[in-house]
């Protein structure tokens, strides 16, 4: 054979391998996008200043202002909605790894990825900082934060593997008096329920990724955001599994904080070039 046939040979073969690998890619993408839900709906958007692209968590504060962390510097920035800008910024340690914020009135907790919670009293006026322990550890990677008003507690959950089960993830409790966590968690996923099927893996823990969780103030029941393949988790008033609502990547490129405020409305921060907060309804909730 020519050498001249044999190059012939490798280029064709070499492009219709090309052509198939983005045939699978383009029928993926297809397929992803046919099943993103219809019923999570951006109602509007902030495009958010530099200093906060790596946006990791938010926490509604006051009627049009929004505390939030990003993943490297111990600060807390003040975001005003109305006026689309920070209005003021308050350090509370040194460089770090922060993932999750809760206010409890004016006491802001703010969640490191290694599981060490910052606890900031008075922190608008006269910031002071103390730092605490978990079981967790910068294995578990947890990014998971809310203050719940039901029982004046934190809930944490880990985004890689849990406590007890490589299998499972678990919704933990910190006692906000003697800032100690609970052993057992207060509900774990197992990620056996049909609707996690479509995640495509034999283990679906190693796919489903919590970057946040919150509790409806209207209905009580918890939500869980998903950032890698962005999902919505919706459980229902027991605690199980209800609703997977899969997300808009192009709206949702990196969603890692979730709020609510007074009113109910939900807000979702996404992390990116411009990373934004988007408001949004949820029609099925």
């Amino acid at each position: 054979m020519g050498h001249n046939k044999v190059v012939i040979l490798v280029t064709t073969g070499l492009l219709l391998l090309s052509g198939i690998f983005f045939y699978t890619i383009h029928e993926d993408a297809v397929e992803y996008r046919a099943g993103v839900s219809e019923d999570v709906i951006v109602e509007q958007t902030w495009e958010l200043p530099d200093a906060l692209k790596e946006v990791s968590g938010i926490a509604f504060l006051a009627p049009n202002k929004i505390a939030c962390i990003q993943d490297e510097k111990g600060t807390i920035f003040i975001y005003d909605l109305e006026s689309s800008s920070i209005e003021k910024e308050i350090e509370f340690a040194g460089s770090g790894d922060y993932e999750g914020i809760a206010l409890d009135g004016s006491t802001a907790y703010v969640l490191a990825a290694n599981g060490e919670i910052f606890r900031i009293q008075d922190f608008i006026n006269e910031p002071v900082t103390e730092a605490f322990r978990t079981s967790f550890t910068s294995e578990n990677d947890v990014e998971s934060l809310f203050f719940d008003t039901d029982g004046d507690r934190l809930l944490l959950m880990p985004k890689e593997k849990g406590l007890q089960s490589t299998e499972a993830k678990g919704i933990y409790v910190v006692d906000i008096k003697a800032m100690e966590m609970a052993d057992v968690p207060l509900l774990e996923l197992t990620f056996k329920e049909e609707m996690f099927n479509d995640l495509k893996e034999d283990n679906p823990s190693r796919s489903f990724y919590p970057s946040e969780i919150a509790r409806d103030p209207q209905t009580g029941n918890f939500i869980i955001l998903e950032a890698k393949k962005p999902h919505l988790l919706m459980l229902d008033s027991n605690g199980d599994p209800h609703i997977l609502h899969r997300l808009d990547p192009n709206l949702f490129p990196q969603p890692e904080g979730l709020t609510f405020d007074d009113a109910g409305n939900l807000y979702i921060s996404n992390e990116g070039n411009p990373a934004t907060i988007h408001r949004v309804k949820i029609k099925d909730k």
